[in-house]
């Protein structure tokens, strides 16, 4: 039994959901601010830069009910495009975020064709050829994408004169890449919300639910499905984009297929059907791919040094194991429900309650309802 009831939708649940997000507001705007290790202000850019991929994964598998493992190609092209606008024609990182986007877009529609004729098992061999394919091709083109090598930007994002953190100092750049990187997040965040709530949010989840009885609606189901793949697109272009800005360097490696699986495990830890759940979907992510690495790579098992990857991978599966059966729901649904034992939020009855509640009784004796 919870501690507190609120109704939904009353002024205190409005209270209750400003105070929260206003808190979580500060807590990310101060948070680099009292750190004092330049490598933990990078390791948290990172966390936000893949929430961004991770986010848009979920409007595609979680939401729409569309399985995809070639995410990191998206990812890849996002962070290609950014990279080669601002080393080969001077583009500013942030006025490169929007070309991105369209490039992504239209990628992403594409790759989502597929998906009308085929679905399952199928479709997730059509979406691993994609990620597969991406290093390949940006090997083939070594003049345009730098090849093996990779590609850099000699010159760093720095914050403009009207901004409120100092560029000259030792911990400047870093927090500068922090802000401009969580703006951008914050931003797609807000769309991802919107676009939940909206009708073409209510379609995708009728698509992903009970795709015949969608069909039967009348809803365009062929295009809700394009319409996903190409937003999931942009939302990891974007990703790719902000992760270029926290580190000006590319290569085939850095967006390879691991990636597209490791995001895929991020994205069940976190909550497939949450928008909020890209948040530690990411913290598992980072903690996966980089802490528990540099971790396995320091033990001497047997006389030698076991392969960072391995470990990650062994683990990653073992976490996705028992994500499945703990919290098939994920991180989110653990946390509401422990909010549960303390709040919980009651729906809200109809606007015509009253007269729903007294329709079968007889006109005498109904009580009088006040005229809306």
């Amino acid at each position: 039994m919870a501690a507190f009831t609120i109704s939904e939708g009353s002024g205190a649940h409005r209270r209750l959901r400003w105070g929260a997000g206003l808190l979580g507001a500060a807590f990310l705007i101060v948070l680099p601010l009292v750190i004092p290790s330049v490598a933990q202000i990078e390791t948290i850019t990172q966390i936000v830069c893949y929430s961004v991929a991770i986010l848009g994964l979920g409007l595609l598998v979680g939401h729409c009910g569309q399985i995809s493992i070639g995410h990191s190609a998206f990812v890849g092209l996002g962070g290609y495009t950014t990279i080669i606008l601002v080393a080969d024609h001077n583009w500013p990182y942030l006025a490169t975020i929007p070309v991105s986007v369209l490039v992504c877009l239209v990628a992403g529609a594409l790759v989502g064709i597929p998906a009308l004729r085929i679905r399952g098992l199928y479709l997730a061999t059509v979406t691993i050829a994609v990620a597969a394919l991406f290093p390949v091709l940006v090997n083939k083109f070594p003049s345009f994408t730098g090849g093996p090598n990779g590609k850099f930007a000699n010159e760093e994002m720095t914050a403009p004169d009207w901004f409120f953190v100092n560029p000259y100092t030792p911990t400047g750049p870093p927090t500068d890449h922090y802000y401009a990187i969580l703006v951008v997040a914050a931003l797609m965040f807000l769309i991802a919300h919107n676009i939940v709530r909206s009708r073409v949010g209510r379609a995708m989840h009728a698509v992903r639910d009970a795709p015949l009885s969608a069909a039967a609606s009348g809803i365009p189901v062929a295009k809700v499905k394009i319409f996903a793949f190409a937003v999931s697109a942009a939302f990891a272009g974007v990703a790719g984009s902000l992760l270029v800005i926290q580190l000006p360097a590319v290569s085939d490696t850095r967006f390879d297929l691991y990636l597209s699986i490791f995001l895929l495990v991020a994205l069940i830890a976190g909550g497939s059907a949450s928008i909020a759940g890209a948040i530690p979907g990411a913290i598992v992510f980072v903690v996966l791919r980089t802490y528990i690495a540099d971790w396995a790579e320091g033990l001497d098992l047997l006389g030698g040094r076991p392969d960072g990857g391995q470990i990650v991978g062994i683990l990653s599966g073992a976490l996705l194991i028992a994500f499945v059966f703990l919290l098939p729901g994920g991180v989110i649904d653990g946390l509401k429900a422990l909010r549960r034992r303390i709040v919980e939020i009651v729906p809200r009855p109809p606007r015509d309650w009253e007269r729903y509640r007294f329709a079968g009784r007889s006109r005498t004796d109904q009580p009088a309802v006040r005229e809306s």
